[in-house]
């Protein structure tokens, strides 16, 4: 079975992301633990772990919507390679915010979507299964529940809305854990992060929490988006094939700049 965790104060969000599990499951054995007075998410995420009963956890944030078919095959066949993996993330990491490494060293690819509008952001894809990386993006992280509650969220260090993710995939990595993303899994968020005087202050207690382990410095960093009309071409420009082309092309004007 698969656990998915939504922290979530919004009725009427829960019910749409709830609704898009269901559809993007179908038939697949799951269930969805919402956490609707989270102190953090952080302790909101350890209380859904308390209450789960799957092999395998999802903690997924409540404005995501997941169009593709067969989510839980996808899931469950990159459990094979990996013990944790998201959709996007770092293969090194500088700080709290996985992106301020550069995007050289960025993995995946995601949908935003703001006033009807899908933007299909490439991250970089080299193959369907990328490995080998430190840190993730909390809209969408899958574990084994057997990593997730033995690495756990610091609802001590993070009792607020940022570094959970990165601080838990981070962990997972130094543990010696298979941390992976994904390119199989499409996703449309309707959300992007702020930085703002909160996340200003939990980066500082990242900061003085694993200064000893963090090896990278900030790297250049490229918004790659593609403009797509609907969810059909949303779906169509997740092909590994053209992802990967892509992801060379801009890799050299990286390199050229």
């Amino acid at each position: 079975m698969i656990s998915v965790i939504v922290c979530s104060v919004d009725a009427e969000k829960f019910a749409a992301v709830s609704a898009s599990y269901a559809r993007a499951m179908g038939s697949h054995d799951y269930e969805l633990i919402g956490i609707h007075d989270a102190l953090s998410l952080c302790e909101g995420y350890n209380r859904g772990l308390q209450r789960a009963r799957g092999g395998y956890i999802v903690f997924s944030h409540d404005d995501v919507e997941l169009p593709g078919q067969e989510l839980g095959e996808r899931i469950e066949h990159n459990f094979a390679t990996f013990d944790v993996f998201g959709i996007a993330g770092t293969t090194v990491l500088s700080g709290m915010s996985w992106a301020h490494s550069g995007l050289a060293r960025a993995r995946g690819v995601l949908t935003q979507s703001k006033d009807n509008v899908l933007d299909v952001q490439l991250l970089g894809v080299t193959a369907p299964q990328m490995g080998s990386m430190q840190a993730l993006d909390g809209v969408w992280i899958a574990a084994s529940a057997e990593v997730a509650r033995r690495v756990a969220f610091d609802s001590v260090t993070f009792d607020g809305w940022h570094g959970y993710d990165t601080d838990f995939s981070f962990r997972c990595h130094l543990a010696g854990f298979r941390v992976g993303v994904v390119a199989d899994i499409p996703l449309v968020h309707a959300s992007t992060g702020k930085v703002d005087a909160a996340w200003l202050h939990y980066a500082r207690r990242f900061r003085e929490k694993h200064s000893a382990s963090i090896q990278g410095t900030h790297g250049q960093w490229l918004d790659v988006l593609m403009r797509v009309g609907s969810t059909d071409e949303m779906l169509a420009a997740y092909d590994i094939d053209s992802l990967r082309l892509q992801t060379e092309i801009v890799r050299k004007l990286l390199a050229a700049t």
